[in-house]
């Protein structure tokens, strides 16, 4: 039986040589090659070495020719491993014409995503072998692509005139209908005035202190966008079960008190409530995953079906410290981890075309001032949450009244809006009524339409409705 020959990687020598002699040779070449490639897009290490030469040059102002190139590969102690000054000197004699050199560029860039398709997919097949979870495996191999495919994308730098000319015609929209540019609204009057809704790919922080209603305030807003505006909404909750999460939209949207839900009442006028919102949850858009280890390009992953599936308008995941980052950080920074994980999610939600809500803890320093309003360095972990988010919001129990108080009467607090990209920042006077595990805004009505569209099933996220509220009723 013949031996199978080792196949070569995709590679195309003398167009990066011709890129290279371009490059030499014309200082439009170098004006579009340069922010468009770098040094591992070659596939050969001593064109790679020299390229890397040229960008340094280039970044730094100085010409790039001959000499000063090889000016920094002797520096670098790299001249000879290039093949010399000949082999550099004779590289604009591979160049047909550097007016060409567009195509060449092209050459060399499909040539170096083909391999990093290849290497992706190797990578896959190991981890296919190694690991046990075929979830994680399929959501790294749909990053490594959707990094791959990234890398393609660039916009060149376009005259003004299109986004003034854009920008005018969306004021003139919203001069005729105030809600032409309308995002994802969340049932708080106050809060959808001053943001016009959550817009596609804004990353939206909600901030406490442990007790204080983190939770709680997503539900509402899960239930207001869902059952008032008919948004699908995908929750990924770290913390609780789906029963658990699912107790709390029940006693949310049908004003049933959790003790009685708990406690197992036997009052008929309380059943009747449940079962009218078990039909409610059932004919909403609203998904749940309680995977309690979950990185954001699991997240990525699950909702790019759900999306395709079913449509989605908006994703809450409960809560940004307990999650899990693809790149663990050797020195044990969970500062860098929580960076990337930032960075990451505010990239899934440009990528999604919806507002992704995170919820996060602050630490204890807005306990040890006189004033107890939080302050966005006291977000834990916060330079790179500041830095990502579009809008931080804090649950802030100014008044010291504790939330996990039980009683009719209805608790003060504020919603701070500490940050806010594109708008106003203030405080919103909010109430929580511990029975119904319910915010509102005071004198505001929030009460529940009923959805009657039908309900949309999904293979990656479960129904709230399905069978964790059918456990809550089994007697």
């Amino acid at each position: 039986m013949a031996e199978k020959k080792a196949k070569i990687l995709p590679n195309d020598l003398e167009a990066e040589q011709s890129l290279l002699g371009s490059l030499f040779l014309s200082q439009d070449a170098c004006a579009d090659v340069f922010p468009s490639l770098n040094a591992k897009d070659f596939y050969s290490q001593a064109h790679q070495k020299i390229y890397q030469a040229m960008l340094d040059n280039y970044v730094k102002d100085i010409a790039v020719d001959y000499i000063t190139v090889s000016k920094v590969l002797d520096q670098k102690g790299e001249l000879e491993e290039v093949g010399g000054l000949d082999y550099i000197t004779d590289l604009t004699n591979y160049v047909p014409s550097a007016a060409n050199f567009k195509h060449y560029m092209e050459i060399v860039r499909n040539d170096s995503v083909l391999r990093q398709i290849i290497e992706a997919s190797q990578k896959t097949i190991n981890e296919a072998f190694e690991s046990g979870d075929a979830g994680v495996v399929l959501a790294g191999a749909e990053k490594s692509i959707f990094d791959i495919s990234q890398t393609r994308r660039t916009n060149d730098l376009e005259h003004i005139r299109k986004g003034v000319t854009e920008a005018i015609d969306m004021m003139e929209k919203l001069s005729i209908d105030p809600n032409a540019n309308a995002g994802v609204k969340v049932g708080f009057p106050t809060l959808d005035k001053i943001t016009n809704g959550f817009k596609a790919g804004e990353l939206i922080i909600i901030a406490a202190r442990p007790g204080i209603g983190k939770t709680t305030l997503a539900v509402n807003f899960a239930i207001n966008a869902a059952l008032k505006h008919n948004k699908s909404v995908a929750m990924f909750d770290l913390e609780m079960s789906s029963l658990q999460v699912a107790q709390r939209f029940i006693c949310s949207t049908g004003r049933v008190p959790m003790d009685m839900v708990k406690g197992g009442t036997k009052d008929n006028t309380v059943w009747a409530s449940l079962f009218e919102t078990k039909k409610i949850l059932e004919n909403s858009n609203i998904f749940i995953d309680d995977t309690t280890t979950i990185t954001p390009a699991e997240i990525l992953s699950k909702c790019r079906r759900l999306k395709a599936q079913s449509g989605l308008d908006m994703v809450i995941i409960d809560y940004l410290q307990l999650m899990k980052s693809e790149r663990q950080s050797k020195d044990g920074n969970r500062q860098q981890e929580v960076a990337d994980l930032t960075r990451n999610i505010k990239l899934a939600a440009r990528e999604l075309g919806v507002p992704i809500l995170l919820l996060s803890q602050l630490n204890r320093e807005s306990e040890k001032r006189a004033d107890k309003t939080p302050m966005l360095s006291d977000l834990r972990e916060s330079g790179s949450i500041e830095q990502d988010a579009d809008i931080v919001m804090f649950i802030a129990d100014i008044a010291g009244e504790g939330v996990e108080e039980s009683n009719d009467d209805a608790l003060d607090y504020t919603l701070v809006i500490a940050k806010h990209r594109n708008g106003m920042r203030g405080n919103i006077p909010i109430k929580w009524k511990s029975e119904y595990t319910q915010f509102y805004e005071p004198g505001k009505d929030n009460l529940y339409t009923k959805n009657t569209s039908k309900v949309q099933k999904s293979e990656v996220l479960t129904p709230v409705g399905d069978s964790d509220i059918d456990d809550i009723f089994k007697d």
